[in-house]
C-alpha cells in the first residue's frame, strides 16, 4: 500500500536546501545579505542593551556613560591613516603581497593607535571639565584600548578582502552579545552604573580584537621584508583614503562631540538614545558597503558606476520606507521601551532617521570613487559636511535645543548628497543614472534571488 506523502517535508526540505545554499554562496550580494541579516541581529542587540542603560541609568547617567565610552572609539577610528581602505585596495591588486602588506599595516597601526592614546590621555581633561573627576578619569584609562581598537578595523579590512565574512559577522555579533550579556548580570547583581556599564561596553571586545590578530599574524606570518616598500605603498592609498575615514568618522560622532560642551548630560542622554535608535536604518547601507567596495574595486569605470547606483536605489528605497514606518510609531514605542522621561527625543529622532537614510545612500554612492581610485573626492565629500554641520552645531543648539541638532545634522546630510552626484556628473564624467529605484532593479533583484533558488 502505498504511504501518504508528507508535504510538509517536500515543502520544508527545498527551502532548507535554499537557506543552505545561499548562506554558503560566495557571491557579492548573498555576502551583502547576510551581511545585513548579522546587522538586523546586532541591531536587535544594541536595541536592548540601549533600553536597559536608558531603563537602569536614566537621561543623565545614560549620557555620562555615553560620554565615557565615546572617546575610546572616536580617537581610534580617527587615526586610522586610512589602512582598512588601502589594504582593500593593494591586497586586492597584489594578493601575492598580502603578508608583507599586512605585517606592515599592523605596525602602521600600532604606532597610529599608541600615539592616538596619548593625545586622548592629554586633552580629555580639558574637553569634559564640565564632568565629574571620576567619569573623566575613567575616559583617560578607556585611552588603553585604542591601539586595540585601530588594530581591529585593519583585521575587518583583511577579512573582507580575503572574503572571510562568516567570521566577520560573527565576530561583529559576539562583541554585543557579550555587552548585552555583562549589562544582564549587572542588574541581576545590582551593581549597575555609567561606569560598570560603560566597562560592560568597552570590555568584551577586548579578546575578540587580540584573537584576531593573532589568528592572521599566524596565517601570513610576520613579514618584515621590504617593509619599507609596503609602508610607501599603504600610506600613498592610505593618506588620500584617510581624509575620507577621517571626517566619516567625525560626522559619525561630531554630534555628539559639541553637543558635550553644549547641553547637560541629561540632554545628552537623550540625544545619544535618538542617535541610537535612529541608525536602525544604517544597517542597510553598511551591510551592502563592506561588500562593494571589495568587489567593485577594479571592474571598469562603467560596470561600477552601474553597479553602485543599482545598490544605491535598492537599499535607499528600503531605508527610507523603514524610516517612514519608524516615524509612524515612534510616539508609542518609545516611551514605552525607554521610558517617559525619553519622549522629549521623539522630533529629533525623526529628523535623525531622515538623515541616516540620506547619508547611507550617499557613502554607498561613494564607494563608486572608492573602486575607481579616486578617494579623495570623498575625503572632500566629508569636508564639506563638517564645514556646514560644526557652525550649525553650534548656532542651532542654543537657540532650539536638540531640534537644532537633529535641523544641522539633517542640513548637512542633504549637503553631501547633492555634492557626489554632482561629481558623478563632472568628476567621472558619467551621465548620472535614475535615483529613484524602477522595474528594472527589481527584475535583477528577483532574478538573482531565483538564480540563487534554482542552484
Amino acid at each position: 500500500m502505498q504511504q501518504p506523502v508528507n508535504l510538509k517535508i517536500v515543502r520544508i526540505k527545498p527551502l532548507f536546501g535554499f537557506i543552505k545554499a545561499f548562506f554558503s554562496s560566495k557571491s557579492h550580494i548573498s555576502a551583502s545579505i547576510r551581511t545585513m541579516f548579522f546587522s538586523v541581529l546586532i541591531l536587535v542587540i544594541n536595541m536592548l542593551t540601549g533600553i536597559l542603560t536608558a531603563r537602569f541609568l536614566g537621561p543623565s547617567g545614560r549620557g555620562e556613560q555615553a560620554a565615557m565610552v565615546l572617546w575610546s572609539q572616536f580617537l581610534a577610528f580617527s587615526f586610522t591613516f586610512g589602512l582598512p581602505s588601502a589594504i582593500i585596495y593593494n591586497v586586492k591588486k597584489n594578493m601575492k603581497d598580502s603578508a608583507k602588506l599586512y605585517s606592515t599595516a599592523v605596525l602602521m597601526g600600532l604606532t597610529a593607535g599608541m600615539l592616538a592614546m596619548s593625545l586622548g590621555i592629554l586633552v580629555l581633561p580639558y574637553w569634559l571639565r564640565t564632568y565629574s573627576d571620576s567619569v573623566v578619569l575613567f575616559s583617560q584609562w578607556s585611552m588603553v584600548l585604542v591601539p586595540l581598537i585601530v588594530l581591529s578595523q585593519i583585521n575587518n579590512a583583511m577579512m573582507q578582502v580575503r572574503g572571510e565574512y562568516k567570521l566577520f559577522n560573527r565576530l561583529r555579533f559576539l562583541v554585543p552579545l557579550s555587552t548585552l550579556i555583562g549589562l544582564g548580570l549587572l542588574i541581576l547583581t545590582r551593581t549597575m552604573n555609567p561606569y560598570t556599564s560603560a566597562v560592560a561596553y568597552l570590555a568584551p571586545a577586548v579578546p575578540f580584537y587580540i584573537w584576531t590578530t593573532v589568528r592572521l599574524l599566524k596565517q601570513y606570518e610576520f613579514v618584515i621584508k621590504d617593509a619599507l616598500q609596503s609602508f610607501k605603498t599603504l600610506i600613498r592609498y592610505g593618506i588620500g583614503s584617510y581624509g575620507n575615514d577621517l571626517m566619516g568618522n567625525v560626522s559619525y560622532y561630531i554630534d555628539q562631540i559639541v553637543i558635550i560642551g553644549l547641553l547637560n548630560p541629561a540632554e545628552l542622554g537623550l540625544y545619544a538614545v535618538a542617535v541610537s535608535l535612529s541608525r536602525v536604518v544604517n544597517i542597510f547601507s553598511t551591510s551592502i558597503i563592506v561588500v562593494l567596495f571589495p568587489k567593485a574595486s577594479g571592474l571598469p569605470k562603467d560596470q561600477v558606476v552601474e553597479m553602485t547606483f543599482r545598490v544605491y536605489r535598492i537599499s535607499t528605497c528600503v531605508a527610507l520606507f523603514c524610516s517612514l514606518l519608524i516615524m509612524l510609531v515612534a510616539p508609542f514605542v518609545m516611551p514605552l521601551l525607554y521610558g517617559p522621561d525619553f519622549k522629549e527625543a521623539i522630533s529629533v529622532f525623526r529628523m535623525l532617521l531622515l538623515e541616516v537614510s540620506i547619508s547611507g545612500g550617499t557613502m554607498v554612492l561613494a564607494q563608486a570613487f572608492m573602486a575607481l581610485g579616486k578617494p579623495k573626492i570623498v575625503t572632500i565629500l566629508q569636508g564639506i559636511g563638517l564645514l556646514i554641520v560644526i557652525p550649525l552645531l553650534t548656532v542651532l543648539i542654543p537657540k532650539f535645543g536638540l531640534f537644532g541638532a537633529g535641523m544641522a545634522i539633517l542640513s548637512s546630510g542633504l549637503l553631501r548628497f547633492v555634492f557626489i552626484l554632482l561629481n558623478v556628473r563632472f568628476t567621472l564624467k558619467t551621465k548620472l543614472p535614475k535615483l529613484l529605484i524602477n522595474k528594472d532593479d527589481v527584475r535583477w533583484l528577483l532574478s538573482a534571488i531565483s538564480a540563487y533558488k534554482a542552484k
